[in-house]
């Protein structure tokens, strides 16, 4: 790894520890464990390594947005949503710290705002071309799908936010998925109940690790040995 690249690494680790504006540039270089001149010979200021940050993103977020790319199934949208997950984990403070980089990085933050407005309208479309398939149902009111696009785009912004428990990086993302397949599980037709039932349902399971399943198992036949104990069957 170059010099170069050490120091956008380190930047990203401290950005989403302790967020985009508690970090300076001596910080960085002491992670890197250089000089604060040597960093500025590579990177003259703190917004420089923002805005080489922000190239590295959009060569990241632009190809699975882009417009002409196509994801009709239920399968494609999971995996649309395991890449968002992996980009909120790996560039936290980009979700986190938005009002930080509305007032210090305006340029950033209207490139994000068309990452968002590109990102729901995919979410649209998909709705659309499922409802045309027969696995979801129609709208049962104007917009509705659009307000449920932007919910989901919600989830994925304030995930890091909310309080629940993560555990496990496994158990992290089944959650994720969990939390925006919950606004779709409603809507789906009868086929497109059972094609989430054999395809997702069962994808989302396996993030359970083998263990956890036999320690539930466990707990739940202990329980029902208590239970028949504190209720006898009388002959």
């Amino acid at each position: 790894m170059t010099t170069k690249q050490k120091i956008i690494a380190s930047s990203i680790k401290l950005f989403n520890q302790n967020g985009l504006t508690s970090v300076r540039l001596q910080q960085i270089a002491d992670d890197v464990g250089i000089s604060v001149g040597n960093l500025a010979y590579h990177y003259y200021s703190k917004e420089a390594i923002i805005n080489e940050i922000d190239r590295q993103l959009s060569e990241l977020i632009e190809p699975v947005i882009d417009a002409n790319r196509s994801f009709p199934s239920l399968m494609d949208f999971d995996t649309q949503l395991a890449y968002y997950y992996h980009l909120l984990m790996n560039y936290s403070f980009y979700f986190l710290d938005l009002l930080e980089i509305k007032r210090k990085y305006p340029k950033l933050y209207l490139k994000r705002k068309q990452y968002i407005h590109q990102i729901i309208l995919q979410i649209e479309t998909w709705f659309q071309i499922n409802i045309q398939n027969g696995i979801l149902l129609p709208e049962t009111r104007p917009r509705h799908y659009k307000i449920i696009a932007h919910t989901i785009w919600m989830i994925i912004t304030f995930y890091m936010t909310q309080p629940i428990d993560h555990g496990k990086p496994e158990d992290s993302e089944r959650v994720f998925k969990e939390m925006v397949w919950s606004q779709v599980l409603p809507h789906f037709t009868e086929t497109g109940r059972m094609e989430f039932d054999i395809l997702i349902e069962r994808l989302l399971d396996s993030f359970t690790p083998k263990e956890k399943m036999e320690e539930e198992d466990n707990f739940n036949t202990q329980n029902e040995k208590n239970e028949a104990k504190d209720n006898p069957i009388i002959h």
